[in-house]
């Protein structure tokens, strides 16, 4: 199911706020993130979806830590990336931190779900532990948009906040 994300009037860039371009949504799974205006929202079983217009998804996933923590969580994730993902390349797992907190960022191209549709795809992955949960957000964008994707991907990860977690 889509629901279209509610239209803002442009909001000026201003550190820890709302980028121009961009929305903030209070998500009824229990967070909120900045995503590009005109998203719309879809869920897939845990997984919620803010989709725009020229194909590029935001991703975000939670639940408890598991056994290896976020770098055991992207590594295994990584492993599984050829049978997962069509034309798995061009990946890299890197363990960091998020706000201090154990972190890890993955990173990856593919094929795409279809070639006719959509073509390759260039994913950037978070994942962090926090308070005994592991949060996931990612990106996923046509290669030709990677670029932009990445500025995506950062607005999202850094407007993230959990509630009730």
């Amino acid at each position: 199911m889509s629901v279209p994300v509610p239209a803002q009037s442009p909001t000026p860039p201003r550190s820890g706020g709302v980028p121009a371009g961009y929305t903030k949504v209070q998500d009824l799974r229990g967070f909120s993130l900045a995503v590009p205006r005109g998203a719309t929202r879809s869920t897939d079983g845990e997984r919620t979806f803010y989709i725009t217009a020229d194909g590029v998804r935001v991703g975000i996933k939670f639940g408890p830590v598991p056994p290896g923590g976020a770098m055991g969580s992207m590594l295994a994730a990584d492993e599984r990336g050829p049978v997962n993902n069509e034309g798995y390349r061009d990946n890299r797992v890197t363990a960091t931190t998020h706000r201090g907190l154990p972190a890890a960022f993955w990173e990856f191209t593919w094929d795409g779900f279809s070639p006719i549709a959509e073509g390759p795809r260039h994913t950037y992955d978070l994942a962090w532990e926090q308070d005994g949960t592991l949060f996931d957000v990612w990106v996923s964008a046509p290669v030709g948009r990677a670029k932009a994707a990445k500025g995506i991907f950062d607005t999202a990860v850094d407007t993230f906040a959990a509630s009730g977690h």
